[in-house]
């Protein structure tokens, strides 16, 4: 089973996913909150429309009329409260504040791409040098099995011709199964071929 590390457009679209799933749930809570500041500002404007002196009867009745006209202009709040939001958004300082901010993200953004690019690069690196030096002692092993195999037959040669036989098949299996052992740890550790970027 090869290894599949992570890389910059990996990290990329789980950041735009996780994006995505927070302006969703900012949107379900967006138009109450407007209405919340636009239901404040109505409030401060008609506070500054009451005469100095009600009866207790009189500014009950103002303040039923005011949430009756507060519950009938729910969306109308809403508007208000986004207008007023953008004024505040185009306002220079929080303009320039705003424009700080994306900046700072995107150079946060493109620090992290870095980072991820250049551990994925040397953890690649890392696994193709193990995969490397996998094959490598499985080749060695299997050379030594089959000179220790050859020297074994040799001196049994004196013994007879099916030992000798037998001694070289057994090596030689053992040799096979040193490399198809090596060969498989490797191509388990071997990196995946990058797919075109």
């Amino acid at each position: 089973m090869a290894v599949t590390l992570p890389n910059s457009t990996d990290v990329r679209n789980i950041r735009t996913r996780t994006r995505k799933v927070a302006n969703d749930q900012f949107e379900l809570v967006r138009t109450p909150l407007l209405a919340f500041i636009g239901i404040g500002d109505l409030a401060l404007h008609k506070i500054s429309e009451l005469p100095d002196r009600l009866t207790a009867d009189e500014l009950r009745q103002r303040v039923d009329d005011v949430a009756g006209q507060a519950r009938r202009a729910y969306t109308q709040l809403a508007d208000r409260g986004e207008v007023r939001v953008e004024r505040i958004r185009t306002e220079p300082r929080v303009a320039r504040a705003l424009r700080n901010v994306e900046d700072i993200t995107e150079r946060f953004d493109r620090r992290v791409d870095r980072g991820v690019d250049a551990a994925h690069d040397v953890a690649q690196d890392s696994l193709n040098r193990f995969s490397s030096e996998t094959r490598s002692v499985g080749e060695r092993t299997a050379r030594a099995t089959q000179r220790t195999a050859e020297r074994t037959a040799r001196q049994a040669g004196e013994i007879g011709d099916d030992v000798a036989d037998a001694v070289r098949d057994a090596g030689d299996e053992a040799a096979h199964t040193a490399r198809s052992t090596s060969r498989k740890a490797a191509n388990r550790t071997a990196p995946r071929k990058p797919a075109a970027r």
